[in-house]
C-alpha cells in the first residue's frame, strides 16, 4: 500500500507541475522552445516567406518529431482528435513501445484536460481526444522508462495546415520565423 501510494503521490506532483507549466505556457511568448520547430501559436499569412529560418525534420507519419527523447517521438493528431505516439530510432525507422510513460495536460488554463496514452500495437495511443479548438496548447510530458528524468514539451497543437509544406502547423517543417 505504501509503495501504491508513493506512485500516486508522484503522479499527482508530475500533473500538479504540468498544470503550472502549461499556465507559465499561456502567460508567456518569450519562453524558449525545447524542440527545434517553431511555436505554433500564430497563424501564417499565405503570402509569408517559409524559407527565412531554418527547416525542421518531420515526423515520417507526418507529425509533429520530438528529438529531446530517446528514442525519438512522433507527436500525431488523427481525424478525431485522438492522438498517437510513435516512438522512432535514429535512424527513424518505428520502435515499439516498451516502458515508457506520456501524458498530456492541455485545453483551457483554468480546467485543463489531462490524457493518458496506452501501449496499442507498436504506437502509444490517448485514451481521449484532444480539447476543442483550433489551437490547443499543451505540455507533453515524457519519461523513456520509469527510472528516466521526466521531459517536458510545450507548444501548441495549431491543426490548420501550413500553406507551403502542406504538414498540419503543429507538425510544420518550414522553418519560417514566428510572426
Amino acid at each position: 500500500m505504501k509503495n501504491t501510494l508513493s506512485k500516486t503521490l508522484i503522479r499527482f506532483l508530475s500533473i500538479l507541475a504540468a498544470v503550472a507549466a502549461l499556465f507559465a505556457l499561456g502567460c508567456s511568448k518569450s519562453e524558449p522552445e525545447t524542440h527545434a520547430s517553431h511555436d505554433d501559436s500564430e497563424h501564417h499569412d499565405e503570402d509569408s516567406h517559409h524559407d527565412e529560418g531554418e527547416k525542421s525534420e518531420g515526423g515520417p507519419n507526418g507529425g509533429r518529431l520530438i528529438t529531446s527523447v530517446e528514442p525519438a517521438v512522433e507527436f500525431i493528431v488523427q481525424d478525431d482528435r485522438t492522438m498517437q505516439i510513435q516512438l522512432l530510432d535514429e535512424n527513424r525507422k518505428e520502435v515499439v513501445p516498451t516502458g515508457q510513460v506520456i501524458t498530456l495536460i492541455g485545453g483551457d488554463r483554468t480546467n485543463p484536460t489531462t490524457i493518458a496514452f496506452t501501449k496499442k500495437g507498436n504506437r502509444l495511443v490517448s485514451d481521449k481526444a484532444l480539447p476543442e479548438g483550433p489551437s490547443v496548447p499543451v505540455v507533453l510530458q515524457i519519461m523513456a522508462s520509469s527510472n528516466s528524468e521526466l521531459v517536458r514539451e510545450r507548444f501548441n497543437v495549431n491543426l490548420s495546415e501550413c500553406p507551403t509544406c502542406h504538414y498540419q502547423e503543429y507538425a510544420c517543417v518550414c522553418g519560417h520565423d514566428d510572426h
